[in-house]
């Protein structure tokens, strides 16, 4: 196992980051002078040192408590296989040789501003409360199909992070409020399932040196009620403590989306203390696709909210996506040719911005065929997808005018597959 312990994120989680997005703001850039420089070195450098130390004594008190069984309280079941236990996959003691074993330590040490004791300490409460909360098995339990639409772990931002969507629309629906939120039980039932969705985009990590080490939660609170925000607030209440307590450095920001100017009331008086410990970007309804594709690419940003992807379909997270821009009052159109006959051409495309309209036609290479409307002119506000069989040379027209003053941009992606008759279809038993 390496020894060298080097922090190279540059946002500590502890660091607070509150945003409501109205627009960029200009970047201010400070040349430092050079004995500044020069002291900035040393403490970079002694602060390195200080990390590498601590990484060094936590191994060491962590081994020692694993083996002597002091780690959690004897009371505890895992007490009995402690130098086998695996955290999210990685195993935890440090003998193991584990070349990720680092880094969970290192997110424990961070979280505790690299005091080796206080670090070990968290690690044991997290290990009694993993027995505790049964969460090894939570991944397997069934929650309900109502659950099941309100969360999702689908795509990865820019630099990798795993992206996990909670979409409370859901909770406008009063038999459902009722259900999930109506009384003790059923609380903690869906914190329960919030731990399990947790779970599941710890799984996407693979705490790797280069790799992945948090991830981002998208909550969507659009038509969030209000005459539950007691019972929600406390449910979160709980839930932020959870992941501060057990899962320190493994969010790498929230991303609230479409929020209310009713609910920043809210926020000032409850949300910043349970999310003090986290960055926190708050956005408004009408910058949700434009802010989320700043550090999301259009395939694996939901087209719920702009984007391309979807589960299932034609594409994949590989397929390349294309990009146009749609000046404002203008008129565009994208071509798709098609040589070869007997193709089938799948697309999907998707606009920033709900006014643009668009129409889809075929048009024949042939000047004496009749062109094909495929789609007649309608507004497009989010992805919307098409697939036009070719039995003869020609392209796809897919035509764009901007009624408005703002410059849109437009995300498509295509594939041509050869047709396949139904009749050729292999049959399933």
């Amino acid at each position: 196992m390496a020894n060298d312990y080097e922090d190279n994120d540059p946002e500590s989680p502890t660091e607070t980051f509150h945003d409501t997005i109205e627009g960029d703001e200009d970047d201010i850039i400070i040349t430092p002078k050079a004995h500044d420089r020069e002291s900035e070195s040393i403490f970079g450098t002694e602060l390195k040192k200080k990390k590498r130390n601590a990484l060094t004594d936590l191994r060491t008190k962590l081994e020692h408590a694993m083996i002597n069984k002091t780690l959690v309280k004897q009371k505890y079941k895992v007490n009995n296989n402690l130098k086998d236990i695996e955290i999210w996959g990685v195993p935890l003691l440090p003998s193991k040789g584990h070349e990720r074993t680092d880094m969970i330590l290192k997110k424990f040490l961070k979280a505790k501003d690299y005091n080796v004791q206080n670090a070990l300490e968290m690690i044991g409460n997290m290990v009694m409360w993993r027995e505790d909360y049964n969460v090894d098995k939570v991944v397997d339990e069934v929650f309900g199909s109502d659950l099941d639409n309100i969360g999702y772990i689908e795509g990865m931002d820019k630099a990798g992070h795993p992206l996990c969507y909670q979409l409370y629309e859901a909770f406008k629906d009063k038999e459902m409020l009722k259900r999930r939120l109506g009384s003790k039980e059923s609380c903690e039932e869906f914190l329960r399932w919030r731990i399990r969705l947790m779970e599941g985009c710890v799984r996407k990590l693979d705490f790797r040196h280069d790799g992945a080490d948090s991830v981002i939660q998208i909550i969507d609170v659009k038509n969030i009620p209000r005459q539950f925000l007691n019972e929600i607030f406390q449910g979160s209440k709980r839930y932020f403590s959870m992941l501060q307590e057990n899962y320190p450095g493994l969010i790498y920001r929230f991303v609230i989306v479409n929020v209310p100017m009713w609910f920043f009331a809210f926020y000032t008086l409850n949300m910043r203390l349970m999310t003090r410990k986290y960055k926190v970007m708050y956005v408004k309804p009408s910058a949700v696709t434009e802010t989320l594709l700043k550090f999301i690419e259009p395939q694996h940003l939901l087209a719920q909210y702009g984007g391309l992807g979807r589960v299932g379909g034609e594409f994949t997270y590989e397929d390349n996506v294309l990009e146009k821009r749609l000046k404002g009052y203008a008129t565009d159109s994208i071509r798709i040719v098609t040589k070869e006959v007997g193709m089938t051409v799948y697309w999907d495309i998707t606009v920033t911005g709900s006014e643009v309209s668009y129409k889809e036609e075929f048009v024949p290479e042939d000047e004496g065929s009749y062109n094909v409307l495929v789609q007649k002119g309608k507004q497009i506000g989010r992805m919307t997808s098409n697939s036009f069989h070719v039995n003869e040379p020609g392209k796809i027209l897919i035509s764009f005018a901007n009624p408005t003053s703002r410059n849109r941009k437009v995300f498509y992606r295509y594939k041509l597959k050869p047709f396949q008759p139904m009749y050729s279809l292999p049959v399933k038993d």
